[in-house]
């Protein structure tokens, strides 16, 4: 989170940095299980292709409301409701053998409903929409099976100079409590490259990584000025295996940010041109995660996973102080299951529990606290010819913490994903 001081208010820059290091943090993760399985994996065919897309709509209710302090810096507004439509696509295609190429992208509207007017936008609601950036990666593997190559390009179609009303809706939506299947729109240009190496030892499957990942400055939001965000550092290390009759994963990971700077612009008098009015720098502190996953026989079952994510942020640096009550923990935990009903036919059970502490060092959406318990549904129908589609629906509920102030919140979501092999 970065302040910055810009026609006589101060805004809180909350989108992207927060909810980019979770982001990156499980994908890094994700990676590593992935060349875990290579080894396991030698003797199956060349993989096909696939793809997937869906719209997905997701709803949170307040209860009696949340405040957050509007974006002028004067009274709270209270938020009723935030919802969001997004249609992710993703295409998946191997290139010979080795090596293969992901495309993953969405398109997002999201809404949220004020319970009075905001005075100063003069507006009881706030909308933003647009397309994401598009995310393309290359993985390979070189050196036999046990190197692999990831090579990663942020392209940046997605929107991300918005004006006053797009980001007050942002930070509502990019909110981490909510979990919203887009959080953010555009991150700006990027790029990583990472490799793993995995190896057998002691009947497991193990690997090491590492990636780095490098941001290009964009302009954040229309009166703000420019955001030049902090390169990254990934690191990961975890085993698969098997516990009896039961397969096993655990992941241990860290990420390491440099530094972000925001520069504020104002208008240079007779110039018809923007110059630079000071700038802040602000530096996440290292974030450690552990990603552990049970898979259980079951003859009954044709999966039944618990599973655990515990990600501790530990406190960032501003102008290089360290901030207070900037540290927190984030705990996910649960259940998956699929349970076959027919040759084609498998219904889909997930329930979540989350606890995540959320900041102290402030008191708006983006550094609430949750305490929350999931319930999702769903279908797996194959439709033959390479078709399978997915509909489920999802109810939770909770409680939320800002500051002094908590109260219940409820969320709903359903939607509908049409993928195929090809």
């Amino acid at each position: 989170m970065t302040p910055a001081a810009t026609h006589g208010c101060r805004v809180t820059f909350i989108l992207p940095r927060p909810v980019r290091a979770a982001i990156l943090g499980v994908g890094l993760v994700a990676g590593l299980s992935a060349a875990v399985s290579v080894l396991g994996a030698q003797g199956r065919l060349v993989g096909s292709s696939t793809s997937a897309v869906g719209p997905i709509y997701e709803r949170w209710t307040f209860g009696d409301g949340v405040y957050q302090r509007t974006l002028a810096g004067g009274d709270s507004v209270r938020i009723e409701s935030a919802s969001q439509l997004s249609v992710p696509i993703s295409l998946r295609v191997p290139l010979g053998e080795r090596w293969s190429v992901d495309l993953s992208g969405a398109y997002a509207n999201g809404t949220v409903s004020l319970a009075a007017r905001d005075t100063a936008l003069d507006v009881d609601r706030y909308a933003v929409n647009g397309l994401t950036d598009l995310r393309l990666r290359a993985t390979g593997r070189v050196v036999g099976d046990n190197v692999v190559v990831t090579l990663g390009v942020n392209v940046p179609t997605g929107k991300t100079s918005l004006n006053s009303e797009e980001f007050s809706a942002m930070r509502v939506l990019a909110a981490p409590a909510f979990a919203f299947q887009t959080p953010t729109l555009g991150l700006g240009a990027g790029g990583t490259v990472g490799i793993v190496y995995a190896r057998e030892a002691a009947g497991w499957a193990w690997a090491l990584g590492g990636s780095y990942e490098l941001r290009n400055s964009y302009d954040p939001v229309t009166f703000v000025g420019e955001m030049n965000p902090s390169d990254a550092v990934h690191l990961s290390v975890g085993g698969d295996g098997l516990v009896g009759r039961h397969g096993m994963t655990i992941a241990l990971s860290a990420d390491i940010f440099t530094k972000d700077r925001l520069t504020a612009l104002e208008p240079e008098e007779g110039a018809g041109q923007n110059v630079a009015a000071g700038s802040v720098e602000t530096q996440l502190g290292p974030i450690v995660m552990v990603d552990w996953q049970l898979r259980l026989a079951s003859a009954r079952f044709r999966e039944l996973t618990l599973y655990a994510v515990d990600r501790y942020r530990t406190k960032y640096k501003r102008d290089g102080t360290s901030v207070d009550g900037s540290s927190g923990n984030y705990l996910d935990t649960g259940v998956r299951s699929l349970l076959p009903v027919a040759r084609s036919s498998a219904i889909l059970a997930h329930l979540n529990v989350r606890n995540h502490t959320g900041l102290k060092s402030d008191v708006t959406l983006a550094t609430a606290a949750i305490t929350s318990a999931a319930l999702t549904l769903g279908l797996v129908q194959d439709l033959g010819q390479g078709y399978v589609l997915q509909p489920f629906a999802r109810a939770q509920t909770g409680r939320m913490k800002t500051g002094n102030n908590s109260g219940s919140v409820q969320a709903f979501a359903a939607g509908v994903t049409l993928g195929l092999r090809f």
